[in-house]
């Protein structure tokens, strides 16, 4: 599941990457790419929970981030 999920988290970035521009507020379809892309990458997260990876903030705090 976690390459299926990280193949079409890569795909949509570079959708929105190479999104033709100007871009209007009122554009649908970019929205829901990123909107899609947010989800997967909720979920990709919640895989990494499960599994006892790092928080995000310990993640952060590891690669130089300040940790209190």
């Amino acid at each position: 599941m976690r390459p299926e999920l990280e193949r079409r988290i890569a795909e949509l970035s570079r959708e929105i990457r190479e999104y033709p521009t100007p871009i209007a507020r009122c554009d649908e379809q970019l929205s829901g790419l990123i909107e899609e892309r947010g989800t997967l990458l909720q979920r990709l997260a919640e895989l990494d929970a499960r599994a006892g990876g790092c928080t995000p903030l310990g993640i952060w705090a590891n690669d130089g981030g300040f940790a209190p």
